[in-house]
């Protein structure tokens, strides 16, 4: 009978055990059956934390895009107008009389730029004189000057010679005329309620027969403007001669242009280059007659260019400032200086040395 009892005993003993092991796993499993309220806090704050982290990687990423495609598009742009101005001096020519066959001239203020086909104002506009005009920047630690250092005014080198590498065959000489513009995109500059303002960049290549007409002076009158709205895009006149100093729409080379010069050399007896323009730092003309031995009209065998190209976000901000829709910082002394503070951040300046191999006729 004992027997019995502690029998019935033991297996009520472990029945009660195995019956708190099972409560007890299922305790275990409903403890973990969801997240805690600090849990979920935890794991949504390190999500947001990668999503910002994200988020920063992938605006860097854009950003430096936005730059590096910048850059390009104005590497290109300099390296077509650069193209292309190198191939009409190097077919520049001229002959030994009187004739004013290239001229270069630096116009720095609104009154000189009448009929030019600039929007001159109202208000802001790029600066002339002061901190714009620095044709001969003062020379830097190893005693050089450099032309990516200087600026060319308000207006840029107005540059005209007569080049033979436009018409078929290259043997027809005309007169082309480079020269920069601040100007609506598209109509006239006094339009009531213009297109976008920018600084541009033109090139006017006359035709042979205007040329032939109108002569090869280039400094001439009978290249003048009589007007300052230029020829629309789709005109046919845009080869006529009053483009040489009103360029049409249609002779646009580049956008965004805020700067263009040149320097010009001869070579003196030993065959080192001399500079003849600008021959000093108040130099902002040069006329080169074909028969001239003085350097200050010679005609150049050497051409150093320069030009200075905005960023399209550089050129947005240039026109929100020059149209009033934004306020200059407190720490620009001037507008001139703002001006040139954004156009600094925003451009980049491209230069070539071109040799001049048309000979004299």
């Amino acid at each position: 009978m004992k027997a019995e009892v502690n029998s019935y005993a033991g297996a009520s003993l472990l029945a009660s055990r195995g019956a708190r092991s099972r409560e007890q796993v299922r305790s275990h499993k409903g403890g973990h059956a969801g997240f805690t309220l600090l849990e979920l806090l935890v794991a949504v704050t390190i999500t947001l934390l990668i999503a910002g982290l994200m988020l920063a990687v992938t605006m860097n990423v854009l950003t430096l895009w936005r730059r590096q495609q910048a850059k390009y598009t104005q590497a290109m742009t300099a390296k077509q107008v650069l193209d292309q101005l190198e191939q009409d001096l190097q077919a520049a020519v001229h002959r030994r009389d009187t004739t004013r066959w290239l001229a270069a001239d630096i116009l720095d203020s609104s009154a000189t730029l009448a009929n030019h086909g600039w929007l001159a104002g109202p208000g802001m506009m790029k600066p002339g004189g002061g901190g714009s005009l620095r044709p001969l920047p003062e020379p830097g630690r190893g005693g050089e000057r450099l032309i990516e250092q200087a600026r060319f005014g308000l207006s840029g080198v107005w540059l005209r010679c007569v080049t033979t590498n436009v018409e078929s065959g290259g043997s027809l000489p005309i007169v082309v005329a480079w020269q920069m513009a601040r100007r609506p995109v598209t109509g006239d500059p006094v339009a009531g309620n213009p297109a976008p303002v920018r600084y541009a960049l033109y090139r006017s290549a006359i035709s042979s027969e205007e040329t032939l007409v109108r002569g090869y002076d280039v400094a001439s009158g009978n290249y003048a403007s009589s007007n300052n709205n230029p020829y629309a895009v789709g005109a046919a006149q845009f080869r006529l001669a009053r483009n040489v100093m009103n360029p049409g729409h249609a002779n646009l080379i580049a956008s965004n242009v805020v700067d263009f010069g040149c320097w010009l050399y001869v070579r003196d007896g030993g065959g080192a280059l001399v500079r003849i323009y600008p021959g000093a730092a108040g130099d902002l003309s040069h006329q080169a007659v074909g028969q001239s031995g003085a350097n200050d009209s010679a005609f150049p065998v050497v051409a150093d260019v320069l030009v200075r190209i905005l960023s399209e976000e550089g050129a947005g901000l240039i026109e929100a400032m020059e149209s009033g829709r934004v306020v200059r910082p407190a720490d620009q002394a001037t507008d001139a200086a703002w001006w040139w503070s954004v156009v600094e951040a925003h451009s980049a300046v491209f230069s070539r040395r071109i040799e001049i191999k048309g000979v004299a006729q």
